[in-house]
This record gives C-alpha cells, sequence and structure tokens, in this order.
C-alpha cells in the first residue's frame, strides 16, 4: 500500500460535521468539483480497502482510514472497580491501591471553557469581521479542550486495559444528572461533567479491552459514596464534602476512595467469576436472568 505527503480534496465544505466519500488515488470525488489540495500531517494510504471518512470539524479536516488491528491480550488476573467523577476524572481500587486520575485537571478545562465563554459573550458587541475572528478563536478552544479530554480517555483506557484483566465501571449516566427537572447540582458541576465525557470514555474503554481480551462490567454505583465502608452506615447529609466522615462509627475516608471500594464491594456480591489461563467468565445474576460472558486472556 502506496502513502500520499499530499491530499486532493474536490468537495464542498459539508454543512453537517461527517460526511463518507469514496476514495481512490488519494482523491475525493475528484472530478465533480474544483479541486482543492493541501498538505497532510502524515502519510496516508493512497488507496484503502475499507469506508474511508472525510469529517470537517470546527474548521478542521480529518481524513480516517480504518486499519486491521492485532489484538494483544493481556494476562493480568487483577481487578478494579472505577468510580467517575467530576473533582477528579476517575478514582480507582484494585484491592491493594488507591488511584486517581485526572486530579485537579478540571481546573485547567475550567479556564479554557470560560474563556471560550467570554469570547461567545463579547462576539455580539463587535462588528462582523471582529465576530469571525472571535468565532475562530472559540473554535480553537473548544478543539484543545477535546483533545485535551481525549488525551486521558485514551491514555487512561491504554493503562488500565494493559494493568487489569476486569474492570467495574458504574453506569454514570451523565444525561439524567444534568436534567433540569431532576437534577441538585450547580450549573457549574454540571459543564464539568459533560466536559469530562465520561460515557465516551466508556465506548474507548470497551473498545480497548475488546482488543486486549479484557472484561468491563457495567455495574451500579447508588449510595456508594454515601455508605461507610467500616460499619456500612449510610451518610445521608453528605453532601459534597471530600472527606467521608461517619456520624455513626466515626472513621474518615476520601470519598472518591470510599465510593470506589464500595462499588468493588458490591461488584463482587452481586456477580460470579472465575479467572485463569483459559480466560474470565463472569456470571452475573440479575433478578431472574443470568448473564454469561467469557473472554480469553
Amino acid at each position: 500500500m502506496g502513502l500520499l505527503s499530499h491530499l486532493v480534496l474536490s468537495i464542498i465544505r459539508p454543512k453537517c460535521s461527517v460526511l463518507c466519500y469514496n476514495f481512490t488515488k488519494g482523491t475525493w470525488y475528484s472530478k465533480l468539483t474544483k479541486t482543492l489540495s493541501f498538505k497532510a500531517s502524515e502519510p496516508v494510504p493512497v488507496r484503502c480497502e475499507y469506508g474511508t471518512q472525510l469529517v470537517y470539524r470546527r474548521g478542521l479536516w480529518f481524513a480516517i482510514f480504518p486499519e486491521p488491528v492485532i489484538a494483544t491480550h493481556t494476562s493480568s488476573p487483577k481487578i478494579i472497580a472505577l468510580d467517575p467523577g467530576v473533582r477528579t476524572f476517575l478514582t480507582g481500587y484494585d484491592g491493594d491501591k488507591v488511584i486517581e486520575i485526572g486530579n485537579g485537571d478540571m481546573g485547567r478545562i475550567v479556564r479554557l471553557c470560560q474563556h471560550e465563554y467570554n469570547l461567545i459573550s463579547r462576539s455580539t458587541k463587535v462588528s462582523a469581521k471582529q465576530r469571525r475572528s472571535m468565532r475562530k478563536a472559540a473554535n480553537r478552544i473548544r478543539e484543545k479542550i477535546r483533545n485535551l479530554i481525549d488525551e486521558v480517555h485514551k491514555k487512561t483506557a491504554h493503562y488500565l486495559t494493559n494493568n487489569y484483566g476486569l474492570i467495574f465501571l458504574p453506569r454514570f449516566e451523565s444525561s439524567q444528572m444534568v436534567a433540569k427537572s431532576r437534577r441538585k447540582i450547580r450549573s457549574k458541576t454540571v459543564r464539568s461533567m459533560l466536559t469530562w465525557a465520561h460515557y465516551r470514555f466508556k465506548l474507548i474503554l470497551k473498545h480497548q479491552a475488546a482488543k486486549r481480551g479484557c472484561v468491563v462490567l457495567d455495574v451500579g454505583e447508588s449510595h456508594t459514596s454515601k455508605t461507610c465502608g467500616a460499619c456500612g452506615h449510610r451518610h445521608a447529609q453528605l453532601g459534597g464534602a471530600k472527606i467521608h466522615k461517619c456520624p455513626h462509627c466515626g472513621s474518615q475516608t476520601p470519598r472518591d476512595a470510599n465510593g470506589a471500594r464500595n462499588i468493588m464491594l458490591r461488584a463482587l456480591r452481586d456477580s460470579s467469576f472465575t479467572v485463569s489461563n483459559d480466560g474470565i467468565v463472569i456470571v452475573t445474576v440479575r433478578a431472574w436472568s443470568i448473564n454469561v460472558k467469557e473472554c480469553s486472556a
């Protein structure tokens, strides 16, 4: 398969974010419209056996070429439970230690978001030429935020799937949490929660797990932060406190670490599994149904 250093584009900029085009010899529909050419940031194939995509997003073009992937199975029998959050993107507990991913990183994202909001609010009071410049600057900031979040997602998924054979991940339903009719959190927390894009991370994690022979099991997380890990008492007045101080037994535990540990305990209670050289077999009992998943490792 040959490589090209230049792409030849022959399409009008699409109004929607994603369009698919036929690709051959380095061009998409070269005879239909006036040809545009630019230099690609990295070599691309001359032709592709699979369907390609040409994506236009916030003033940038992305050429997407699928490639076959060789599965590399992880041999780790370790288990980890994850607790998604806002102040810390993920807190994990594997029985030996607590790990924190993205602790304090939201501060930088919030500053970028605030800069974007300022540009948008100021753009309504300037001339059309300045407005276009401000919109382009806002698009660059959005793209930077997206790239930072994607980097966290991909590096985290790579680390987890390389070091753990079984991952417990709660059903973190952000869309329901931020609905105005039912939410109990501030708008600032809502923006931070949506910016972390936990559902998009779940898709990336499951995709990486499938390539490495890991198992990602969806589990429940209700009341895991409020429940004391020492005595089992549910702290109804916990609120947004960073430290879980049990009013019953007096134990003090970091909120996210306590939640991750309780997620692990609940998942172990509600599921049964075996780990061997032949693979991981998980039997999850829910109501009257039994769901069996098997994966080689």
